[in-house]
């Protein structure tokens, strides 16, 4: 199964330079806690953020052709990121859309489940999670932190 995760404002921002423009660690924990021992998904430039794969972890990172790197244990590149999407929307296994935008943008209509945390306010941003409904989905749960809280959608069949 396919599921994406991302925090965004109330104006669907994700990103300001390449980076989260909010600090919240309660937010970063409880990505860590969802997404440890599982595969994650993130575009070359969201992953070319991060100084070295997130631990216990198998990172597929989406590229185009000639932008791949030798695959190793904790990272596979991928160059066909629809393909992987049809060939894992319906699998056991839950697997997480983690950004950046075109990346959540081409997945979106793939995912059975998403894991918004919704941050309090507006934030200046140059990079947006994508229009999504919410009549599509249903709600699952909703845990409220200081400064945020995480929805969990379900989509409807």
């Amino acid at each position: 199964m396919l599921s994406l995760i991302v925090a965004h404002d109330k104006n669907r921002a994700i990103g300001l330079n390449n980076a989260l423009p909010w600090h919240l660690s309660d937010d970063l924990k409880q990505f860590k806690k969802r997404t440890v021992h599982h595969n994650i998904v993130m575009g070359k430039t969201t992953f070319d953020g991060f100084t070295k794969p997130l631990p216990n972890r198998h990172t597929i990172v989406a590229c185009f052709p000639g932008e791949e790197k030798v695959d190793s244990e904790q990272v596979s590149y991928c160059t066909d990121l629809i393909a992987f999407l049809k060939e894992n929307q319906d699998t056991e296994e839950e697997i997480f859309i983690c950004g950046g935008a075109s990346i959540y943008r081409l997945a979106l209509p793939y995912c059975k489940k998403l894991y918004i945390s919704l941050v309090e306010g507006e934030h200046e941003a140059d990079t947006y999670f994508p229009y999504y409904d919410p009549e599509d989905y249903d709600i699952l749960s909703v845990t409220p932190y200081e400064g945020f809280h995480v929805i969990e959608f379900q989509k409807k069949d």
